[in-house]
């Protein structure tokens, strides 16, 4: 059990013991009473040949299993319920998932209309795509940094500890080969790529940071909050930065139907 979950696991415990279960009724006289009436119809004898119903015994069977099944559902249930753990399985039940992209560091989650508004910087939404899952906002003036986070779907690709297959950043500025070469280390690659007729580079490899050339003439780092292979372009003022799970090619074609 790691540090920040022993609070949590104290209040569990605490609410168990505060419970006011009703009381458990005693079932074993019944249950008792019921296998000797069934071991004495079973006993007596019968016009039917002598050897056991297939029928019969087919039936006990499904009736055994199904209450297994049931005392199996009961339990996990009272485990849920007192914050308990069954061996090799941890019960738990939300409403929904948490936003695509949280514990990232993208800044404050955002309505998508919201995200859009402000600029710089121009927001773009690929056609290709449904719209994403989170909007973030980090940042204020040219400083400002939006980026949309789509969550992968069951049995896609994602990147590296988040579950995300895709997050596209963008903030006011370009960049150029200069700039991109300077933030780049060993165990990284960068080959140029058009996108819609604009120029980009795919970096794949090790994270990386990149330089931004403000529309200031200040000079910022946009740093890297994921760990994937990321496509980099420039279109009227606004630098995007798609970090992507979904390969080169993949990649560009989104990138090239965002509008």
């Amino acid at each position: 059990m790691t540090t920040d979950r022993q609070p949590f696991e104290a209040l569990l415990r605490s609410a168990a013991n505060d419970v006011a279960w009703p009381a458990t009724p005693d079932l074993r006289d019944g249950v008792l009473a019921r296998i000797a009436a069934t071991s004495a119809a079973s006993s007596a004898p019968s016009a039917a040949a002598s050897a056991p119903s297939v029928h019969g015994r087919r039936f006990r069977a499904a009736r055994a299993l199904a209450l297994a099944l049931v005392a199996l559902l009961v339990l996990a249930g009272v485990a849920a319920a007192l914050g308990y753990r069954l061996p090799g399985l941890d019960i738990l039940f939300v409403e929904s998932l948490p936003p695509a992209g949280t514990g990232l560091e993208l800044g404050s989650a955002v309505p998508l209309a919201e995200a859009r508004v402000g600029e710089p910087p121009r927001v773009l939404l690929p056609a290709s795509l449904p719209e994403p899952g989170t909007a973030f906002v980090l940042g204020t003036g040219v400083r400002r940094i939006v980026t949309l986070a789509w969550r992968a779907g069951q049995g896609r690709p994602v990147l590296p500890g988040t579950d995300l297959s895709l997050a596209v950043m963008a903030v006011a500025g370009d960049t150029d080969d200069g700039f991109l070469t300077k933030m780049l280390g060993p165990g990284t690659t960068i080959q140029p790529v058009t996108v819609g007729g604009d120029r980009g580079w795919w970096i794949a490899g090790a994270p990386h940071d990149l330089l931004v050339r403000r529309p200031d003439g200040t000079t910022g780092v946009m740093t890297s909050r994921l760990a994937g292979d990321t496509l980099v372009f420039a279109r009227d003022g606004t630098l995007y930065r798609l970090e992507s799970a979904l390969g080169r090619d993949a990649t560009v074609v989104i990138a090239a139907s965002m509008r």
